[in-house]
């Protein structure tokens, strides 16, 4: 009993609990200081400076316990970054992963959680300790004393001076340092309210956009019957594609496509988060500023007014996202996740039946249809019917290493899976006899313990190789062939060109069915001759669009796109 009533007094003594606190709040920048490329100087700054400032705060209060709770939006940062770290191995927390928090549905949530244990723990047992004896700690009467107090406040001022020096210094002798990116938590919580700034952005996007046309023609007549289909595929990475000189076979279907299957070899995403690459492909935004979004309208509202037919299948839930804008300016919505219940998954089957269900009532109308699937994300044994399962053996018991061959396995068949979802689609297409064209890519790719960096899953503040790298294809249909030859000449011409996917896609599709429209450029439309190709650019967590050499790749991914004959930058 003596033992347990010294221990108590001990964990809930002042002192004890202003260092204990004060310990939980600089973990990150500790971790952060060999995890992180920046310069030595930067990493100093970025222990010294928050050591300082929290130091100080931690005197403003006799009781530690309310200071833990004054200053729990560091806690929550703090939190979150450990877990990113973990799951990525540097970078501090991006806008785009607080807007995650808030676009990604609880499947999802539950699938990345359950897969992320020793973070989740780490991050319980430091955070989570903390929680129960600050709460614990207020309601006893112990308190700091006035000497502690002041002699701690003189301490951290002591502290802070050098490293506000130190923090000029650094902008003196890097032109790159920007404390806003550069110094956790303040890019924490700068990315924070710009993550806010733009979901509001979002909420307000009907408002911002209801006055904006495309002023859009058409120069084909009403009367001829064309379909236009974009399969939009998800975490699908091009190096895992047999067409794409992968050594395993897993697109029998899409290799016997011949010359009717234009392939794009050298082809990247612009972004490897879903929100942001999804919404650049269905808009204009790519060769524009990335603000733009909030402004214009995607291609189901270009589609519309030359009168087309226009839908938006989705096998995703809605998230709150511009995707369901976007998709929501067609005239025919279906998010077939609405039905299926939280923590419940469906095959990519939904959407093929959607799309034959609506070809079935097709009656020689011009049709556009985007299919936005699941494809290839993790948890990838979910993504395929069990019957589907070719590689073997596919189950995964953890994301760790070990399991590397298993995980492969499964994400291969996803990938046949998804050949033969895109071999069922032209199949279904051709039948109609009439000019039809098909355009696939996905929203980007991922890392799957490729190399020594351990890196798994994407939508990282930082890209690499593997999570840029997607397949960019177009199939035509013969009458489609034989009534344009100029535009599928055009575009089999322009097969080795180095494209971004999301830069091309809105240009390409406009072009191929004969609109024009006040925002599309048909020097970004490989099916026309004007095409001329750009310099690729990356957009970055800020939505700045940056060259190839300066979004953070590491000369392994740089090692990658040479190997595999791609252009870099």
């Amino acid at each position: 009993m003596k033992l347990s009533n010294k221990f108590k007094d001990f964990i809930f003594n002042p002192v004890t609990l202003f260092w204990t606190f004060l310990a939980m709040l600089v973990v990150p920048n500790f971790v952060m200081f060999s995890t992180e490329s920046t310069g030595t100087l930067t990493r100093i700054v970025q222990i010294l400076l928050p050591l300082s400032i929290y130091w100080f705060l931690m005197t403003l209060n006799n009781k530690p316990g309310k200071m833990f709770w004054w200053l729990f939006l560091f806690i929550f940062i703090d939190a979150f970054q450990i877990v990113l770290l973990y799951l990525f191995g540097e970078s501090p927390i991006a806008v785009d992963m607080f807007l995650n928090v808030v676009t990604t549905n609880a499947t999802e949530v539950d699938e990345l959680l359950g897969n992320l244990i020793p973070a989740v723990s780490t991050v319980f047992i430091i955070y989570g300790g903390g929680i129960v004896i600050s709460l614990m700690s207020l309601k006893t009467s112990a308190k700091l004393g006035k000497i502690f107090i002041d002699t701690q406040r003189k301490l951290s001022l002591l502290l802070f001076i050098p490293s506000i020096i130190l923090l000029g210094v650094n902008y003196f002798v890097d032109d790159k340092f920007a404390a806003e990116d550069d110094i956790f938590p303040i890019n924490g919580c700068y990315n924070l309210g710009l993550s806010v700034d733009r979901y509001i952005d979002g909420v307000n996007y009907e408002k911002t956009s209801s006055g904006f046309k495309f002023n859009a023609t058409c120069e084909r007549p009403d009367s001829l019957p064309e379909v236009y289909v974009m399969v939009i595929g998800e975490t699908v990475r091009a190096c895992n594609m047999g067409v794409y000189g992968y050594n395993r076979n897993t697109t029998p279907h899409l290799s016997r496509m011949g010359n009717q299957l234009a392939i794009f070899r050298d082809a990247i995403t612009m972004s490897n988060t879903t929100h942001k690459s999804v919404p650049l492909l269905l808009t204009a935004v790519g060769s524009e500023k990335f603000d733009s979004l909030y402004t214009q309208r995607g291609i189901f509202t270009a589609f519309n007014e030359v009168g087309y037919k226009t839908a938006f299948y989705s096998n995703q839930r809605r998230n709150g996202s511009f995707i369901d804008y976007l998709g929501s300016e067609a005239q025919e919505v279906v998010f077939a996740m609405d039905s299926v219940s939280v923590g419940q998954n469906q095959s990519d089957d939904v959407l093929l039946n959607l799309f034959e269900q609506r070809i079935k009532n097709y009656k020689g109308e011009k049709l556009f249809i985007v299919l936005h699937c699941y494809g290839s994300h993790f948890t990838y044994t979910d993504r395929y019917p069990a019957e589907a399962s070719f590689f073997k053996p596919d189950n995964i018991a953890s994301a760790k290493r070990e399991y590397r061959p298993n995980m492969i396995n499964a994400y291969d068949n996803t990938i046949r899976y998804t050949d033969q979802f895109l071999w069922k689609i032209t199949n279904t297409l051709e039948s109609l006899g009439v000019a039809s064209v098909m355009l696939y890519t996905s929203d980007h790719g991922e890392d799957i313990f490729d190399d020594n960096r351990n890196r798994f899953l994407h939508a990282s503040p930082i890209p690499t190789y593997y999570q840029l790298r997607v397949p960019f294809m177009l199939w035509s249909s013969p009458s489609y062939i034989e009534q344009h030859p100029d535009k599928w000449n055009t575009v089999m011409a322009h097969r080795n060109v180095a494209v971004s996917t999301s830069l091309l896609a809105f240009h390409t599709l406009l072009d191929m069915a004969g609109v024009k429209a006040n925002v599309m450029k048909p020097s970004l439309a490989l099916s026309n001759v004007s095409f001329k190709v750009v310099p690729r650019l990356y957009v970055n967590d800020h939505n700045k669009y940056l060259p190839m050499d300066d979004a953070g790749l590491k000369q392994l991914d740089i090692d990658q796109f040479k190997n595999n004959n791609m252009v870099y930058p």
